[in-house]
């Protein structure tokens, strides 16, 4: 499995520890990037950017490999590995080899000055009786662990083609969606970008996302094929429990609905 320092050859010398699979579980141990952005940055940084802030670290939080520790580090650093391996941009590699395919017509991974979003949806946080857009902030650039715009309808698409060996090879498909390492969260595991759950009896993989502004969840049941996607523009909503809700009433027993 290769390490951080086959791709960044001047990464400081704790990265022979870190493999691609450790990025991939949250198990390298990658100092947190956003408690690193110094007081006085004003512009967005980029996954450039973090590259440099965790190249200044002497350290990781733990032996990699040895806990789990979610980091958007880690996913910052696996966009810039693509970019490496294929000599193009992650927006574009996205472009080319998910969201062209696949018909995805709405999904961007947006790069200032450079990627248009269409009928876009701006992010807002009530503040008092009235709502006050909130739609960037210094991490928002970030596209390894963030950044893309799409809607349902592209997500469901995304959805299907997870069912199948459009993307990736079925053996890829298989290591992502097992478990890999246990989570903080009881009965919960992490395969490759989704937690895993068993939830009313049924396999369930997951996950969410928060930043300034929105708020989004993905529940998926593999067995069952249902998607429940839930995108919010606003702050302060969980879309976390409004999936699992979604999902609880497909799952319950009939005799339990009220």
């Amino acid at each position: 499995m290769n390490r951080l320092t086959d791709f960044f050859p001047d990464f400081p010398a704790y990265g022979t520890q870190i493999n691609v699979r450790h990025l991939l579980n949250h198990t390298s141990g990658l100092i947190a990037y956003e408690d690193l952005i110094p007081d006085v940055t004003t512009v967005p940084l980029k996954d450039k950017d973090v590259l440099r802030l965790i190249k200044r670290q002497d350290r990781t939080y733990f032996t990699p490999g040895t806990q789990y520790r979610y980091s958007n580090s880690g996913y910052a650093l696996l966009a810039l590995i693509v970019e490496a391996v294929s000599n193009i941009s992650f927006a574009e590699f996205l472009k080319r080899n998910i969201f062209d395919p696949l018909g995805m017509t709405g999904t961007v991974a947006y790069e200032k000055d450079i990627s248009t979003v269409r009928h876009r949806a701006y992010g807002y946080t009530q503040r008092g009786k009235l709502f006050e857009k909130t739609d960037q902030s210094l991490t928002s650039s970030v596209l390894g662990d963030g950044g893309i715009y799409s809607s349902v309808e592209d997500l469901y698409k995304w959805d299907q083609a997870l069912y199948t060996a459009r993307l990736v090879s079925s053996e890829t498909l298989t290591e992502i969606f097992t478990t890999g390492v246990s989570t903080d969260e009881a009965g919960t595991g992490y395969g490759y970008g989704w937690f895993i759950s068993n939830r009313h009896g049924q396999k369930t993989v997951w996950h969410y996302g928060d930043t300034i502004g929105f708020s989004t969840a993905i529940e998926r049941i593999p067995d069952r094929r249902l998607m429940v996607i839930i995108l919010v523009n606003r702050s302060g909503v969980s879309a976390t429990v409004m999936a699992r809700q979604i999902a609880g009433l497909y799952l319950m027993p009939k005799s339990s609905h009220p």
